[in-house]
């Protein structure tokens, strides 16, 4: 997507998997990395099915900064549910007197890009997105690509 613009279709790996795990019992979980179609096509392409939609889709990560309007280095990585979150990634930190757990990978960071993107989440709000993305998309047909 990031180069090309095209889509990949998870569905056809998900029923692979689906298969192997009919024929092995073997399980296994999908990660969709969608560093730049996760803020277009939700907006301009809904019908595609390549999220958690799929059972087999635990994790997405996405770049904010790409088009999802914030700054360079935002990006976000969002678990179908807490038990998804694989428990290697949470620490265990003594906090203000006190042991929490936090998948914060980065630990202390400056906030402004993730304060910025939810600035335009609420904003602009899926139609604002839509409209955003189809404007995107309206600019790369009239440029030729």
């Amino acid at each position: 997507m990031t180069y090309t613009g095209n889509y990949e279709f998870p569905q056809p790996l998900h029923d692979a998997l689906d298969k192997f795990q009919a024929d092995t019992g073997i399980d296994i979980d999908m990660h969709i990395d969608a560093a730049s179609g996760g803020f277009l096509a939700p907006f301009v392409a809904p019908d595609i099915v390549w999220d958690f939609r799929l059972p087999r889709v635990k994790s997405i990560s996405a770049s904010g900064h790409k088009f999802g309007l914030a700054p360079l280095g935002c990006g976000w990585v969002i678990w179908r549910d807490e038990e998804a979150l694989p428990q290697e990634l949470v620490f265990n930190v003594d906090y203000l007197g006190g042991q929490i757990g936090t998948f914060a990978i980065n630990f202390s960071r400056p906030a402004g890009q993730v304060i910025a993107q939810y600035y335009e989440f609420l904003r602009l709000g899926r139609e604002g997105y839509t409209k955003v993305q189809n404007a995107s998309y309206q600019v790369g047909r009239l440029s030729g690509g």
